[in-house]
């Protein structure tokens, strides 16, 4: 998020004017093709008016005991929220106006193995090889996080992923046309502290992973969780691949590439 407010105007060509472009392809040349868009959940913006509690690792949103749905209200709140949000409202407008076949999965944190993550996207690979190295090597400068580290996300691995995309490429004609929150749900949350407590108990690091907090990032969410329930009822699809489980098998990929 944080290279859109670097170069806001790349964002857009590349989100907007890009998903813009296929949705047109697909209109002239292809109209019968199912188009699946990888939406995300920054398309609700700050969530700055929900109402939060503080506990020692981690922040709630007490009045969304199952997360957040379809009907919150969108806000963009950053260059790459606009950009990707312009483009979801692109292909639900573009099934309403053109018939075409279209969903949006507006996901919350996906990981997995052959996540070759940055500092910027894909925060569960980033910390990961971060605890993997502080583990070989003692004299590794700490890593710095932005703010407290009680942000939390509900996590979903890629294997669930994408049994859901076949599951929607299967039942295309009955959701053309929806939006669903994508994510592990309120089962598989976990804020940065509680997965640094994770990575200290999966690798046996002696001690506690080594970072400094550093600024809040602009327009970050304390607390975002998925409500999978309409996913649930319209697919039949729940995540089979738990935190505990999913984080260990990223370990094992990671590993495996920190020693090439």
């Amino acid at each position: 998020m944080t290279t859109s407010l670097t170069n806001p105007l790349r964002d857009f060509r590349t989100n907007a004017l890009g998903t813009l472009n296929l949705l047109e392809a697909v209109r002239s040349y292809s109209p019968d093709t199912f188009v699946a868009y990888s939406s995300t959940n920054k398309v609700y913006g700050d969530l700055k008016k929900i109402r939060y509690t503080e506990g020692p690792t981690r922040y709630q949103a007490a009045d969304f005991p199952d997360g957040f749905d379809e009907s919150m209200p969108l806000d963009f709140a950053s260059p790459y929220g606009c950009s990707k949000g312009s483009a979801d409202q692109y292909v639900r407008d573009w099934y309403r106006n053109f018939g075409l076949k279209t969903v949006v999965f507006r996901h919350s944190s996906i990981y997995g193995g052959r996540q070759y993550a940055t500092i910027d996207q894909g925060w569960i690979g980033w910390f990961c090889r971060q605890a993997i190295e502080q583990l070989r090597d003692k004299t590794v400068k700490p890593f710095t996080i932005a703010g407290s580290g009680k942000q939390v996300r509900d996590v979903l691995h890629a294997e669930d992923l994408i049994r859901l995309y076949r599951s929607a490429f299967e039942h295309r004609n009955e959701i053309a046309g929806e939006v669903f929150n994508i994510g592990g749900g309120m089962r598989n949350s976990l804020s940065l502290l509680e997965l640094f407590a994770l990575l200290e108990d999966v690798l046996d690091i002696d001690g506690k992973l080594r970072f400094n907090m550093g600024p809040r990032r602009k327009s970050d969410q304390d607390f975002f969780v998925a409500d999978v329930g309409k996913v649930q009822r319209l697919l039949g699809w729940t995540p089979n691949v738990n935190t505990s489980e999913g984080i260990s098998r990223m370990l094992e990929w990671a590993e495996g590439l920190s020693s090439d």
